[in-house]
């Protein structure tokens, strides 16, 4: 339709809980940042939350050259910010970090979403385990329903996303933006899940057709949203691909062309696709 892997140490999934068993909700929207196995995670904890077993996480991977910090502050890709919606409708946000894109390391970092990008890949850093790893911290230490565990990402961040779902059952669903599945095997661990991959028309760094683009630094030949849904959909995954006209790959062009066109944004669309909306 168109529209396990390896533990960390131990003592760091510990050292999380113990840390988030202290720390009392906030009367207001909070973002606080906590670290696991290494990296850290910005944590976004609404006023108000529904009881333990019943909290819903919604996790947000920046793209290619960014980080969890510059989604957060609005810096950059902007629209993975889902504050605004998380102190509406009740749920958690985690920002999460990937490692460094470059040799030269610094705050540009990347995910191994396969064959992209940068070091992450060079070095076969085990994102998926690290991912996995956190979320199921959060889990624990926040009474997070694991059925209302929820995912979005661009570019980078996106392709991360697919893979995740594509072969864990941490995530019931995902929103995508500009970055297909970019790995060719099977997806064992898709069935039930629900994509939602939103590509603008005009993207020259990651092409809707797959193979390399004209823009971008990566130099990758990339898979095809076709192949993506062809891939999803045999394992028994929803996958629907809303095409953007008039926007290439930067996210906030995306944005905006999406707004125009669907008359809301795509956090909001976020909030409608995971089931996220506060009942009156």
């Amino acid at each position: 339709m168109r529209m396990q892997t390896k533990p960390f140490a131990f003592a760091s999934t510990l050292w999380l809980a113990l840390a988030i068993a202290l720390w009392a909700l906030p009367a207001f929207a909070q973002t606080t940042t906590i670290s696991y196995a290494g990296r850290d995670i910005l944590l976004l904890l609404p006023p108000t939350l529904p009881p333990p077993g019943q909290r819903a996480l919604v996790v947000v991977l920046h793209g290619g050259m960014g980080n969890a910090a510059r989604i957060e502050a609005q810096k950059s890709e902007a629209p993975l910010n889902m504050d605004a919606q998380a102190a509406q409708h009740d749920f958690i946000v985690a920002y999460l970090n990937g490692t460094a894109a470059t040799r030269m390391g610094g705050n540009a970092l990347a995910w191994n979403a396969g064959g992209c990008c940068g070091q992450p890949a060079a070095q076969n850093i085990d994102d998926t385990a690290y991912i996995t790893g956190a979320v199921a911290a959060l889990e624990a230490g926040y009474g997070i329903d694991p059925a209302r565990i929820y995912v979005m990402g661009h570019s980078n961040g996106s392709m991360m996303a697919q893979k995740l779902l594509c072969e864990t059952t941490v995530f019931a669903a995902g929103i995508t933006i500009s970055g297909p599945l970019d790995i060719t095997e099977s997806c064992p661990a898709a069935q039930g899940h629900r994509i939602l991959a939103i590509h603008g028309a005009d993207d020259d760094h990651v092409p809707i057709a797959g193979g390399r683009g004209t823009e971008g630094i990566s130099h990758a030949t990339f898979q095809s949203e076709a192949a993506a849904e062809t891939t999803f959909e045999r394992a028994g995954a929803t996958y629907t691909l809303q095409i953007v006209p008039g926007a290439g790959h930067k996210l906030d062009d995306i944005e905006a062309a999406f707004e125009q066109t669907n008359g809301i944004t795509i956090q909001q669309k976020a909030v409608t696709f995971f089931g996220l909306a506060k009942t009156p």
